[in-house]
Protein backbone atom coordinates (compact mmCIF):
# COMPACT_ATOMS: atom_id res chain seq x y z
CA UNK A 1 0.00 0.00 0.00
CA UNK A 2 3.45 2.25 0.62
CA UNK A 3 4.54 1.49 -2.61
CA UNK A 4 1.24 2.22 -4.40
CA UNK A 5 0.58 5.91 -2.68
CA UNK A 6 4.58 6.83 -3.44
CA UNK A 7 3.56 6.01 -6.91
CA UNK A 8 0.04 8.28 -7.21
CA UNK A 9 2.31 11.07 -5.27
CA UNK A 10 5.28 10.76 -7.40
CA UNK A 11 2.64 11.02 -10.71
CA UNK A 12 0.59 13.55 -9.46
CA UNK A 13 3.85 15.67 -9.27
CA UNK A 14 4.92 14.99 -12.43
CA UNK A 15 1.58 15.96 -14.08
CA UNK A 16 1.69 18.98 -11.68
CA UNK A 17 5.08 19.80 -12.97
CA UNK A 18 4.66 19.64 -16.89
CA UNK A 19 1.54 21.28 -16.79
CA UNK A 20 3.12 24.32 -15.09
CA UNK A 21 4.41 24.83 -18.88
CA UNK A 22 4.34 28.38 -21.03
CA UNK A 23 1.56 28.59 -23.20
CA UNK A 24 1.83 30.61 -26.16
CA UNK A 25 -1.39 32.94 -27.10
CA UNK A 26 -1.87 33.00 -30.79
CA UNK A 27 -4.61 35.16 -30.89
CA UNK A 28 -2.79 38.48 -31.94
CA UNK A 29 -1.29 39.83 -34.50
CA UNK A 30 0.10 42.73 -36.14
CA UNK A 31 -1.35 44.65 -38.29
CA UNK A 32 -0.09 47.08 -40.79
CA UNK A 33 -1.55 49.39 -42.68
CA UNK A 34 -0.35 51.76 -45.42
CA UNK A 35 -2.14 54.88 -47.37
CA UNK A 36 -1.19 55.64 -50.61
CA UNK A 37 -2.18 58.36 -52.77
CA UNK A 38 -1.56 57.26 -56.19
CA UNK A 39 1.22 57.12 -59.05
CA UNK A 40 1.37 60.94 -59.01
CA UNK A 41 2.19 61.44 -55.41
CA UNK A 42 3.75 60.41 -52.40
CA UNK A 43 2.74 60.40 -49.29
CA UNK A 44 5.40 62.15 -46.89
CA UNK A 45 2.92 62.69 -43.41
CA UNK A 46 -0.01 61.81 -42.36
CA UNK A 47 -2.11 62.47 -39.34
CA UNK A 48 -5.15 61.17 -39.22
CA UNK A 49 -6.90 58.87 -36.85
CA UNK A 50 -7.03 55.02 -37.52
CA UNK A 51 -10.56 53.06 -36.19
CA UNK A 52 -10.83 48.98 -36.20
CA UNK A 53 -13.97 47.49 -35.74
CA UNK A 54 -13.89 43.70 -35.65
CA UNK A 55 -16.66 42.85 -37.32
CA UNK A 56 -17.26 39.37 -35.23
CA UNK A 57 -16.88 41.03 -31.92
CA UNK A 58 -18.04 44.92 -32.61
CA UNK A 59 -14.97 46.02 -30.85
CA UNK A 60 -13.24 49.30 -31.85
CA UNK A 61 -9.51 50.31 -31.84
CA UNK A 62 -8.26 53.66 -32.53
CA UNK A 63 -4.94 54.97 -32.99
CA UNK A 64 -2.96 58.15 -34.48
CA UNK A 65 0.68 56.88 -34.59
CA UNK A 66 1.52 56.93 -37.90
CA UNK A 67 4.82 56.57 -39.08
CA UNK A 68 5.06 58.04 -42.82
CA UNK A 69 1.92 56.62 -44.78
CA UNK A 70 2.03 53.31 -41.89
CA UNK A 71 0.35 52.54 -38.38
CA UNK A 72 0.95 50.02 -37.16
CA UNK A 73 -1.72 48.12 -34.38
CA UNK A 74 -1.80 44.99 -32.45
CA UNK A 75 -5.26 43.29 -32.70
CA UNK A 76 -7.21 40.01 -32.07
CA UNK A 77 -7.01 37.86 -35.30
CA UNK A 78 -9.51 38.69 -37.26
CA UNK A 79 -11.99 40.03 -39.82
CA UNK A 80 -11.64 44.47 -39.41
CA UNK A 81 -13.94 47.49 -40.64
CA UNK A 82 -10.69 50.28 -41.14
CA UNK A 83 -11.85 53.71 -41.38
CA UNK A 84 -9.45 56.35 -41.46
CA UNK A 85 -9.91 60.80 -41.44
CA UNK A 86 -7.25 62.88 -41.37
CA UNK A 87 -4.62 65.30 -43.22
CA UNK A 88 -1.49 64.64 -45.64
CA UNK A 89 1.36 65.71 -47.07
CA UNK A 90 2.30 64.53 -50.14
CA UNK A 91 4.37 65.14 -52.40
CA UNK A 92 4.46 65.25 -56.56
CA UNK A 93 6.95 63.81 -58.80
CA UNK A 94 8.34 67.58 -59.50
CA UNK A 95 9.19 68.09 -55.79
CA UNK A 96 5.67 70.71 -54.79
CA UNK A 97 4.31 69.65 -51.60
CA UNK A 98 0.88 69.84 -51.02
CA UNK A 99 -1.30 69.03 -48.00
CA UNK A 100 -4.76 67.01 -48.44
CA UNK A 101 -7.86 66.12 -46.52
CA UNK A 102 -8.57 62.34 -47.29
CA UNK A 103 -10.53 59.63 -46.10
CA UNK A 104 -9.97 55.90 -46.28
CA UNK A 105 -12.52 53.35 -46.03
CA UNK A 106 -12.52 49.19 -45.81
CA UNK A 107 -15.50 47.25 -45.34
CA UNK A 108 -13.49 44.13 -44.86
CA UNK A 109 -9.92 43.04 -44.12
CA UNK A 110 -8.45 39.69 -42.58
CA UNK A 111 -5.81 40.41 -40.60
CA UNK A 112 -5.45 36.37 -39.46
CA UNK A 113 -1.65 35.83 -39.78
CA UNK A 114 0.57 35.54 -37.10
CA UNK A 115 3.27 37.44 -37.57
CA UNK A 116 2.15 40.91 -39.51
CA UNK A 117 -0.92 41.73 -41.77
CA UNK A 118 -0.35 44.18 -44.29
CA UNK A 119 -3.01 46.43 -46.41
CA UNK A 120 -2.76 49.56 -48.36
CA UNK A 121 -5.60 51.64 -48.79
CA UNK A 122 -6.05 53.98 -51.32
CA UNK A 123 -6.67 58.16 -49.98
CA UNK A 124 -10.38 59.17 -51.18
CA UNK A 125 -9.32 63.58 -51.26
CA UNK A 126 -11.93 65.81 -49.70
CA UNK A 127 -10.48 68.69 -50.62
Amino acid sequence: MKHFLQTIITMALVFAITACAPVEDDIFTIARISVTAGNNLDVTRVQAQVRLTNVNTRQTLASADFEGPNVTIEVLRGAYQIDIEGVATCQSNDGAASIHQFRCQCDYAEFIDKEQNDITLNMIFLD
